[in-house]
Order: structure tokens, then sequence, then C-alpha cells
């Protein structure tokens, strides 16, 4: 309920009518049948065949009344209870994405721009050319003068989350795809963290409804063997790599994600910012298969292997850095007089 008042719970078209009814509060049941266990071919004459009890029936009513009345009403979200036969069937349509998964171009977001070429954007200066307006590149210049002081300005030094954009490129990996009917999700061993592409159907959130997030809301839909994700309501604070290009809240991007060959997976990003961008900035980033027998740890930032405590300070240490570099804490500038 809010100021509003309250407001019936909708329940997609999918599920039969015969399955929906209002509960005393004027809420909306859905009460899912109970599965029962296939009869046996034959059974002594007089026996009587158990069925499941009403609790069942009661506890699963109960667990589709708690649907949020957004994804309830979503048009073309998948049922609940759907057979596992006809599940089975949008299984095979899918493609095999799975294995394990590194980003090619090291851990600049855009390699296509970065400058100087070639850069990991692991070095104070190094940098990346996104379409920004006047504005916005200031902004992005004054990071990059704030770094070459001696101050790293990374989110993660405190250990927060890359967030999206910045997970699709400037995060190590590897990384690994579960693709449902329902959902494919995205899981990086850096963190560990997660992101949820939706593809039941649903829409976004009507925009006044909208919340930022770290990795924002993500729906997609297949064409043929490409998943194109939509994704929106990204926080404002989380820049595109480790050089601290900046995104504001507007940021609005759309992948096409592939297989290119068994090895090889593709993902063609558009990302438009009508705050910071004059126009849309085209990023294409490509992952390579690594093999099956790689070993995936919990590679959490507070202290693990690739971040040891040193002095009682978090180092931050990636694949690629040289033995014995060190990126942070980095050196303080010295005050000026």
């Amino acid at each position: 309920m809010d100021g509003r008042g309250s407001r019936p719970t909708a329940v997609p078209a999918l599920v039969p009518a015969s399955l929906v009814r209002e509960d005393r509060g004027g809420g909306t049941l859905v009460a899912m049948p109970a599965m029962e266990p296939p009869r046996p071919a034959s059974r002594e004459r007089g026996t009587r065949r158990r069925i499941p009890g009403r609790r069942a029936w009661l506890g699963i009513a109960i667990v589709a009344a708690t649907l949020t009345p957004v994804v309830a009403a979503d048009e073309g979200v998948t049922r609940f209870g759907l057979a596992q036969a006809e599940r089975a069937k949008v299984f095979t349509a899918l493609p095999n994405w799975s294995g394990l998964w590194n980003p090619v171009g090291g851990l600049i977001f855009d390699p296509g721009t970065a400058d100087p070429k070639g850069n990991n954007a692991q070095q104070p200066g190094d940098r990346e050319h996104p379409p920004y307006n006047p504005e916005w590149e200031a902004k992005y210049q004054a990071k990059l003068d704030h770094t070459l002081a001696g101050y790293f300005t990374d989110p993660i030094t405190n250990c927060l989350p890359h967030g999206m954009p910045r997970l699709m490129g400037g995060i190590p990996g590897p990384l690994e795809f579960v693709v449902t009917p329902e959902q494919t999700w995205i899981i990086w061993e850096y963190g560990p963290q997660l992101r949820r592409i939706y593809t039941d159907g649903r829409g976004h959130l009507a925009p006044d409804e909208r919340f930022d997030s770290w990795n924002g809301h993500s729906t997609g839909h297949w064409e043929g063997d490409t998943l194109v994700v939509d994704t929106v309501s990204m926080r404002d604070d989380t820049p595109y790599d480790r050089t601290g290009a900046p995104h504001s809240d507007k940021v609005h991007l759309v992948e096409r994600m592939r297989l290119v060959d068994p090895d090889t997976f593709e993902n063609d990003m558009t990302i438009e910012d009508p705050v910071a961008f004059t126009r849309p900035w085209h990023v294409n980033r490509r992952y390579r298969r690594i093999p099956a027998d790689t070993f995936v740890s919990d590679v959490v930032c507070n202290e693990t292997q690739h971040s040891p405590i040193v002095n009682g300070q978090t180092q931050f240490l990636l694949p690629n850095d040289p033995p014995g570099y060190v990126v942070g804490p980095m050196p303080v500038a010295p005050k000026k007089p």
C-alpha cells in the first residue's frame, strides 16, 4: 500500500483464470496446482491413492501472492509451473555459451580509442576517448590529472562493486554465462559479481518508478543466436574503467552478444548518454575461451590472492600486472607550502 491506497495485484494472462481467486484482504492469490506423482500402472483393488494435502496448495499460493505487482503485471512473463518438457524445448533452441571466458584488450573499456594505443588502463595518464561534450571532457581530464598527481581515484580501491557498464570491459576475468529461457546470468570471478539479464518478456519499469543500482536493469531478447540486451538505471558513480572515465545517470546501454566461433565471444555495445556525449559511443569487446579445467576461485576484494593485505592496507594486484607491481594504495602527493 502507498499514499494513493492499495491496488490489486495483476496476474499474467498466461495464468489460467480457474487458478485465480481473491483473498479476504482484497489481494490476488494464484493457487498453483500441487504436483502429483505419476499413477502406477496397476494397483490392488481397494487401495486408496494419497492426494497432496491442502497445506501444499496453500504454501504455493502464498509464495505466488508475494510477487510484486510490477513483475506480476508484465505481459509475457513465463508462467510458474511450466511443464519441464515445454521448457526443455526452449532450452534446445538456446546457444551454448558454457565455459570460462577472459576479456581481450586489457582493462581499458574501449581498446579502440586507447591513448596511448594498447594501454591497459594501469598507468597514470592512460586514457581513452569517449565522445564527451566539453563539460564532461573537462571532468574526465580532471580525474586524469588527479591520478598523475599521485591520487588513485578508482572506487574499487574501497572495494565497491565495479558496476555497469564497466563490468563488460574494465574488469579482469574470467567470467562465465548461465543461459536459461527466463534469464541469462553473467558471473565474474572478481568480486564475485553477478549480472541478471531478464529474457522472460518483461520490460523496464516506468520511468517514474525506476531506481539506480550498481548493475542497472537489463532486459533482453533473442535474435537467432544473438542476445540483444537493453540496460538502464545505472549509478553515475561507477567509471567505465580504471582511468576514471565518468558517465551520467542517464546512460543507456544496448548490447549484442554472440559467439563468433567456438572460442571467441563478442559483445558489440552502443552507449548513449544525452548528458555527457555528443553522439553514441560504439565499443566492441571480445572474450577468449580458456581451458575448461581452469579453477575459478573466490576473488574477494578485501583479502585474496590478487589483493593481499600488506601492513594493514589492501594491495591491488591484477592478472596482467608484472611481478612485484603494486597499483595501490597510491602514494599521496606532498602538500604545497
